[in-house]
């Protein structure tokens, strides 16, 4: 398993999400839509959320901007419950299929002047030779079954 954390001041993030061309390149068409529905009170608030939440999903991957990912790589909107629900695509989403992750989770939390996120990402196979499914190591599955595995946890990443 892998979890990534990060903490952000609202209020010190403000001048980024006020600016358009900082909010186009951090942020996805989809996230600024999302946004923008909130009104301007609440937009600030928002998108540092976003923001916070990118962090977190960085750290799950190991990475950091600019090591083969792009702010736009993470996109990170809501579902129809509204919470918050990440897509990779580009660098993050080759990073994450190297690394043999599933689905990577997402939540958020806001308080006074604070966003917190938390990232969570499961293994698409046990590693170690102890490891198993079902009383069977995911590694010595016949090549064919083994990539239909893969190709199911390729899918989750997309969602």
């Amino acid at each position: 398993m892998r979890i990534g954390v990060d903490l952000l001041s609202i209020s010190r993030f403000t001048r980024i999400a006020e600016h358009p061309r900082y909010r186009s390149i951090l942020f996805t068409e989809a996230e600024l839509a999302e946004a923008q529905q909130l009104g301007s009170e609440r937009l600030a608030e928002r998108l540092a959320g976003r923001f916070c939440a990118k962090e977190a999903t960085c750290k799950v991957l190991r990475r950091g901007f600019g090591q083969g990912l792009r702010w736009r790589d993470i996109e990170v909107t809501s579902d129809r419950w509204g919470a918050p629900s990440v897509t990779l695509t580009g660098g993050a989403r080759k990073m994450a299929v190297e690394a043999g992750l599933r689905e990577i989770s997402v939540t958020l939390t806001h308080q006074a002047d604070l966003v917190v996120a938390v990232a969570v990402a499961m293994p698409a196979a046990p590693a170690g030779p102890a490891a198993s499914a079902g009383g069977r190591n995911l590694r010595g599955m016949m090549p064919r079954r083994r990539a239909r595995h893969e190709a199911a946890a390729d899918a989750a990443l997309r969602r």
